[in-house]
């Protein structure tokens, strides 16, 4: 785990003795505390008890002038709800104080709830020496007592368990829930018609068909990487861009920051590779000497295999390739568990290292080259006599002596490696690929491996490993081994020049691959021949509309979505090409007659959004997720609270929440976050694992199931784009309610009227959506303000709920704006308006 912040130190056992009590500190974290958890007293759970950090202050007794700016030490939560609060007071301060402030705090949090609501029914305070109990509104129904006398067995002890002890807490919390029961919430879905509609799919872009053979060659997200690619595609250290803006803090390279002089960039041009054949070639000139396991660290996607596999096949220099042999071991290869990793990773080695060095390992002649060593130790005992005596039982003792070491993977490696490297002078340079894609236990288990697999082979050991996980323990066992050796990282390349660089491949090879003349059929079924040319000048229309529209965000935004990954930036930009939602009478009218098409934003936005589908739904597709959606498998579903999660992370990004490392906060924070704000503790955890299933926000670790409350997370630049950026394009926020659900059935019918008028166009009118938006804005204010009335604090930090009202406010008036310009042209005679037409900029 990355390294935590340091808290204060948790007792178990409450302190009476005013030897250890002399402090109001004391009195909190020695008794208090430990009287509210431990399993022999109060038997709370720890996550139900937050600390004066959570709640707000409260001006307390501000008639009297005597308190400003009060919060309590501790408040006990379930559900969303607060139900006690406890008071700590040192030794020299009398119970009452801390009694009639608790009640007064209680009193301020009580009124904030609808008037037959009043969820915190009692308080408790202690001084050290006393310890109180009351009802949270009553000055002559307390219980006052010395500690000492508070233990298990007393009447005392039995008097406090049964106003808040768990069980008790357990049974308030209960009777609170009609208060808070959920409410139905309608899907648009239902009202559109069949459920056939919404799973309704339109194929692809014709026009994009024929150059499926050069997407699934060129663009395919898929670990492997052709020559071709490789060799006139692959983006150099000199084409690297800069990111820019706010989301540099998502998707910036922070490797070479967070290393100190520990890792070093790799620099590469078209034929060179400097930093990485130096050491290759050092290691090279005396193999025994410069063994060691080396990293090479980067981000997922980023590019590590592609480089390493582009080294050994183009970049190495003559010297090194006489003077080193290579091999790779490829961790995708194994299963979930990676059990026997030792035998798995000689296995690999073998099969990789007679295939990349074209040496048959099999051969009669080599095998005995390689065991030469068992071989003469076994003629040299008892079978020496068998050479005459019976030459027959020598010849099958000796082949059975060679098939049992052949059988032995490791026993075979270690063979090769003393044949090849210590008697032949040859260095084995061994690629451990992949390793970044295993949990952290599992990446434990390679490197373990990886330093046994140097020891027996004398080897030069390359293990990929991914930048946050190189950042989060780089100070612990096993990395903390690397720490005073110079390793190499990846900077990874910007979306535009990888896609412009296979494009380019693309244009030089595209009359080879499908032919110099294509038909293409129009709506009304004319068929057009047009030159195979024309789609490259098709393709570069679309890279334009991506990269070089500076009217718009949508590439930075599509850069964020896949994050750094390269892989999924060209199986993105791929979908959209073949999009259904690509309109294609524009695409061929600028294809014949050679113009420039720019595809408009809300097209690139829906063609991502819906993919093959006809409407949008959960699932459609794998770029963007609908956040404003409620789930029903929650205790008391929210529109709110996805929103609520991602602004409290992008809001925090900055800061140290739970960790050294800035933005991270455990899942059990979030929970505590949301609960303040009213969400149910279950509910929030199953949203926070929805966003990391959706990757919008993403785990410190590998593993993306069930994780644990104290697992770290943080906003993913994905989260950041949706939160940010989407909720403010009218194409986003309209296009996801047809697979949204409302807590009012009216918003969910007059939405699902839209999309049924809608049906069969390319696209629905400026004034349809105008109508929908018209709704959400209704919609979301009201919730906004009913959610503030009935949990307290929301107003103050329910960032997220005042976020999408202000997003959808905005998207309302654009759209506003956009009708008023087109209604004159909606008035002439004969006119149909069916697309954004006047003033449109996305």
């Amino acid at each position: 785990m990355i390294a935590r912040l340091h808290g204060k130190p948790k007792f178990i056992t409450p302190q009476f003795s005013p030897r250890e009590l002399r402090t109001e500190s004391d009195v909190e974290q020695k008794l208090l505390f430990p009287f509210l958890t431990n399993a022999s007293y109060l038997n709370i759970r720890t996550e139900w008890v937050r600390t004066k950090e959570y709640m707000t202050p409260t001006e307390v007794d501000k008639a009297a002038g005597k308190r400003f700016g009060y919060f309590p030490d501790y408040s006990i939560w379930i559900a969303g709800r607060p139900l006690a609060i406890v008071e700590a007071k040192g030794p020299d301060i009398a119970i009452e104080v801390g009694l009639r402030e608790a009640r007064l705090y209680a009193g301020e949090i009580n009124k904030r709830y609808p008037p037959e609501v009043n969820p915190i029914g009692y308080v408790l305070a202690s001084n050290g020496e006393q310890i109180a109990l009351s009802e949270w509104d009553s000055e002559t129904n307390v219980l006052i007592a010395k500690s000492i006398n508070a233990g298990p067995g007393t009447a005392v002890f039995d008097a406090i368990v049964g106003a808040i002890g768990r069980n008790a807490l357990e049974e308030r919390s209960k009777k609170l829930d009609p208060h808070f029961q959920a409410r139905k919430f309608w899907p648009v879905a239902a009202s559109i018609g069949t459920p056939s509609k919404l799973t309704r799919q339109l194929g692809v872009n014709e026009f994009a068909e024929p150059l499926f053979p050069v997407l699934t060659k060129y663009f395919e997200n898929t670990d492997d990487t052709s020559d071709d690619v490789i060799d006139h595609a692959y983006v150099t250290s000199d084409e690297l861009n800069t990111y820019e803006g706010i989301l540099e803090t998502y998707l910036k390279d922070r490797t070479s920051k967070i290393a100190g002089n520990q890792l070093k960039a790799i620099e590469t041009s078209r034929t060179t590779a400097p930093g990485l054949t130096t050491e290759v070639q050092r290691f090279a000139g005396n193999p025994a000497y410069y063994s060691r396991v080396q990293l090479i660290v980067g981000a997922v996607g980023s590019g590590k295999s592609t480089f390493m596999r582009r080294y050994y096949r183009r970049l190495m220099t003559k010297e090194v390739r006489d003077k080193t042999l290579w091999s790779f071991v490829n961790f995708n290869a194994t299963g979930p568990e990676l059990e026997g990793v030792t035998k798995f990773i000689a296995e690999q080695f073998l099969q990789s290292f007679g295939r990349e060095n074209q040496i048959d390992i099999y051969d009669l002649e080599t095998v005995q080259r390689i065991f030469s060593a068992e071989l003469n130790r076994f003629e040299r005992g008892p079978a020496k006599m068998l050479v005459s005596a019976d030459r027959a039982e020598y010849v099958r003792k000796r082949t059975a002596l060679l098939e049992s070491l052949m059988a032995d993977p490791i026993k075979f490696t270690e063979a090769i490696a003393r044949h090849y490297s210590g008697e032949r002078h040859l260095g084995l340079v061994v690629l451990f690929d992949n390793v970044d894609k295993r949990t952290r236990e599992q990446q434990l288990k390679v490197f373990e491996a990886a330093q046994w697999f140097k020891d027996i082979t004398k080897g030069l050991i390359l293990v990929n490993l991914r930048d946050s996980t190189f950042e989060a323990h780089k100070d612990e066992p096993p990395l903390d081994a690397f720490i005073n050796a110079i390793n190499f990282y990846i900077k990874p390349p910007r979306f535009a020049p990888v896609i412009r660089k296979r494009l380019e491949l693309v244009l030089e090879n595209l009359t080879d691959e499908i032919g110099k003349k294509l038909e293409y059929s129009l709506t009304g079924g004319q068929r057009i021949t047009y030159p195979a040319s024309r789609l490259g000048e098709f393709l570069m229309s679309v890279y334009a509309s991506l990269f070089d529209n500076r009217e718009t965000q949508i590439a930075s935004s599509l850069e964020a979505l896949v994050a750094k990954d390269v892989r999924r930036a060209l199986g993105m930009f791929s979908d959209i090409i073949i999009s259904p939602h690509i309109q294609t009478n524009q695409i061929t009218g600028a294809a014949i007659v050679g113009k420039e098409y720019k595809i408009p934003e809300r097209h690139i936005l829906r063609a991502l959004m819906r993919g093959r589908y006809a409407l949008y739904a959960n699932g459609h597709s794998s770029y963007i997720h609908d956040i404003l959606g409620a789930d029903e498998s929650h205790v008391r579903p929210s529109n709110f609270i996805f929103c609520d999660i991602l602004e409290y992370l992008i809001r925090k990004r900055k800061d140290k929440i739970d960790f050294f490392q800035e933005g991270y906060a455990t899942i059990g924070t979030l929970i505590q976050e949301m609960s303040r704000l009213g969400y149910d503790e279950g509910d929030t955890y199953k949203a926070v694992m929805s966003l990391v299933t959706r990757g919008l926000v993403e785990p410190e670790g590998h593993i993306m199931t069930d994780l644990l409350p104290e697992d770290a997370v943080r906003v993913h630049a994905s989260g950041f784009v949706h939160d940010r950026m989407l909720l403010r394009r009218e194409e986003y926020v309209t296009g996801i309610t047809s697979g949204m659900k409302f807590a009012a059935r009216d918003v969910a019918d007059d939405i699902a009227r839209q999309w049924v008028n809608a049906d069969g166009r390319p696209e629905m009118s400026v004034a349809a959506k105008f109508k929908i938006l018209e709704k959400m804005r209704e919609y979301f204010r009201f919730e906004y303000a009913r959610r503030c009335r009935r949990h307290p604090f929301y107003e103050e930090a329910g960032f997220g709920g005042r976020h999408i009202v202000k997003c959808i406010e905005h998207d309302y008036e654009f759209v506003q704006d956009l009708l008023t310009k087109i209604r004159p042209v909606l008035r002439r005679p004969g006119y149909t308006q069916t697309t954004q037409t006047v003033g449109t900029r996305r």
